[in-house]
């Protein structure tokens, strides 16, 4: 078995219901592709790379506002698969969806056509899909409810017991600018909110960390 389809494999759990000649066309299809932190992976509806699978790293997807500001919908991280940066077959999706690599990434990329073609004729490929489109816009409407409904104290309290979580740590290495961008939020008014927070015994600041003091309190404000 080769590398790809090892990997193939793992990302698609049903890989024994695909035909030899599906498997052959998915094979041939895939590319593997790697980011160094910080450069584009996709632009918007124009581009479309194809469904990814990530074997290393992470991925951040974001909208961006005609001024420039961004506002982070999800993160695709290891092991995990994006099939909404396949715009080009898929019709639900309306919006720009940008991915940007968070980490140094490897990942592989399926040609949008190959897989069109194969999902055509496969209903574990196509339940597959589906499912993980819903899982990703289940993302996204949390992350529009919050910038409606909730005001910036509750949106960087998310935030930041989110980081917590993945991070594995209350000792958070992060700059304002970069919650700012994953929040849809000015610099500014972050680091107005984070000094409210600090003067409050809710974190400690020190240049390019965040050190979370109380959990609960964070809680309240998503709460309230």
């Amino acid at each position: 078995m080769s590398d790809f389809e090892r990997h193939l494999v793992k990302f698609f759990p049903f890989w024994d219901t695909f035909t030899k000649q599906q498997r052959d066309v998915l094979m041939a299809g895939t590319r593997l592709a790697q980011f160094k932190a910080g450069a584009h992976v996709h632009s918007g509806e124009n581009d479309c790379i194809g469904v990814l699978l990530v074997i290393e790293g992470e991925l951040r997807a974001y909208m961006l506002s005609a001024s420039g500001r961004e506002c982070t919908l999800f993160r695709v991280r290891e092991n995990e698969t994006c099939v909404l940066a396949a715009t080009c077959i898929l019709n639900m999706i309306t919006f720009d969806l940008f991915l940007d690599a968070e980490k140094d990434t490897t990942l592989l990329a399926i040609d949008p056509d190959v897989y069109a073609k194969v999902l055509e004729d496969n209903l574990a490929l196509e339940a597959y899909t589906y499912k993980q489109s819903a899982d990703r816009f289940s993302d996204v409407m949390w992350v529009m409810q919050q910038q409606l409904f909730m005001g910036l104290d509750g949106r960087l309290a998310v935030f930041l017991l989110d980081e917590v979580a993945h991070q594995k740590s209350d000792k958070l290495v992060l700059t304002h600018d970069e919650i700012a961008r994953h929040i849809g939020s000015a610099r500014e008014a972050v680091s107005r909110m984070l000094k409210t927070f600090a003067e409050n015994g809710v974190v400690a600041l020190s240049r390019g960390q965040i050190e979370i003091l109380d959990k609960a309190a964070l809680r309240e404000l998503i709460n309230v």
